[in-house]
């Protein structure tokens, strides 16, 4: 029986690295752009609403009922405030907080001025007496 040699090993392959892909910055089509605003007139519109339905408005949670101004420098200004959901009343000066987000900033003559978050609105007395 002859004797036969073993394979030669194989040689190691070449790895070719393919240059990375140009990024090319994708613009989106103004059909797209139509449609997208099309679909929101859908959103906003609900095809179940009854016809000239307009959205809630945002209820305020609290109620100015009064102002303490201050007839000397020593005292501070006041306010009175009641909630509209528990109709708890409070006597609130400077700084005060109602609840955990919401704080007093400012008290001027029949208005009161809050900070929720960063975000302030103002209560204001709408009837005199």
């Amino acid at each position: 029986m002859a004797r036969s040699t073993p394979p030669p090993p194989p040689e190691p392959v070449n790895e070719r690295r393919s240059p990375p892909p140009n990024r090319v910055r994708q613009t989106t089509p103004e059909v797209f752009d139509a449609e997208v605003s099309f679909k929101r007139t859908i959103i906003d519109n609900n095809l179940f609403r009854p016809l000239g339905w307009t959205p809630p408005r945002p209820t305020e949670s609290y109620r100015l009922i009064g102002t303490i101004l201050p007839r000397s420098a020593n005292t501070p200004p006041k306010a009175i405030l009641q909630t509209t959901a528990g109709h708890q009343t409070y006597i609130v000066t400077l700084g005060s907080n109602i609840d955990a987000n919401t704080q007093v900033v400012g008290i001027q003559s029949k208005q009161v001025t809050l900070s929720t978050q960063g975000q302030q609105r103002t209560l204001m007395l709408l009837i005199g007496f």
